[in-house]
């Protein structure tokens, strides 16, 4: 619990700092070469950009890590939800358990 808690803290800073890095690598390149504002902007984008993927990322992570943490009805329960994939796993899927009673 607090792993995902110190990386989704973490990933605060990190949106941050793409965003930040981004713009001022752009602001320093627009003062270099004399096209203001436009790698500034440009900056920005790549930087909200990085910030995204962080953000799929660290939430990708969780989910996985919830999935894996024991939520319960994995290992032929038999229960109605769908698999991580979304397949059918419930009673009435085309994959079922070979009980289809056709005996």
């Amino acid at each position: 619990m607090w792993r995902i808690a110190g990386t989704t803290g973490a990933v605060g800073i990190e949106i941050a700092a793409a965003i930040g890095i981004g713009y001022l690598g752009g602001h320093y390149l627009d003062h270099k070469l004399g096209t203001e504002p436009w790698l500034s902007y440009l900056g920005f984008a790549a930087g909200i950009g990085a910030a995204i993927k962080a953000l799929v990322r660290v939430t990708r992570a969780y989910r996985r890590e919830q999935g894996e943490g024991g939520q319960g009805g994995s290992g032929g329960s038999g229960g109605s939800g769908g698999s991580a994939n979304g397949e059918a796993s419930g009673p009435g899927s085309k994959k079922g358990n070979g009980n289809d009673g056709g005996g």
